[in-house]
């Protein structure tokens, strides 16, 4: 792991110089025209936004390398999705099956408001024909499922047409032979719940 280190530890160093020039920028290119410059101190917008930006470059570089290699776009998608997924565990995160029960959120317009939803999120397994939750468009970055839910992220319902393992990794096929990987669903609906329903029912 020597190597290894001290290539990390290099690109460590690279980073913190390069966020610090990021921050100079904003500040003598950007920040002296924003309304909000006088609670700046406050706010941390400055350190926000540098965070934001290097993150997001250095995920698009190596979204790109990979594609270099021929990685497919949903390949691609699945192999960020489980980093993600280890980060979490480190930190002492879980991604254990579980039945919860959400109401409708104002965004999601096809379901109706005085309902909840009972939802199966991060399966382990997919059976055809079940009903599951996928984002409405396209994200720009790969976000789980879970997490995609939580955060209010507009979804759909659709039917599992398959559900397949390929490459080390489970995918789930929709309609038009949309595939995604299984950490992107949102969750498995089990049932629309009547707010006004007796339990039970």
């Amino acid at each position: 792991m020597g190597k290894l280190q001290e290539q990390l530890d290099k690109f460590q160093d690279n980073a913190g110089a390069a966020y610090q020039e990021i921050m100079d920028t904003l500040e003598y290119k950007y920040c002296w025209k924003c309304p909000m410059r006088s609670t700046s101190t406050n706010s941390h917008c400055r350190e926000i936004h540098s965070m934001k930006v290097l993150q997001e470059a250095l995920d698009q570089g190596i979204r790109e390398k990979l594609g270099e290699t021929g990685v497919s776009s949903v390949l691609l998608e699945s192999l960020i999705l489980r980093t993600t997924q280890k980060r979490f565990k480190k930190q002492g995160g879980s991604a254990r099956e579980k039945t919860i029960i959400m109401d409708v959120s104002p965004q999601n317009l096809d379901l109706d408001p005085e309902t909840q939803l009972m939802i199966k999120i991060n399966p382990r397994k997919i059976r055809e024909g079940e009903r599951i939750m996928i984002p409405c468009e396209s994200l720009e970055s790969s976000v789980l499922g879970v997490c995609a839910l939580m955060m209010g992220f507009p979804f759909r319902v659709t039917v599992v047409e398959r559900f397949f393992h390929k490459n080390n990794f489970w995918y789930v096929e929709v309609e038009n032979e949309k595939i995604f990987p299984l950490e992107s669903i949102l969750g498995v609906l089990i049932k629309v719940i009547r707010k006004d329903q007796p339990e039970g029912s």
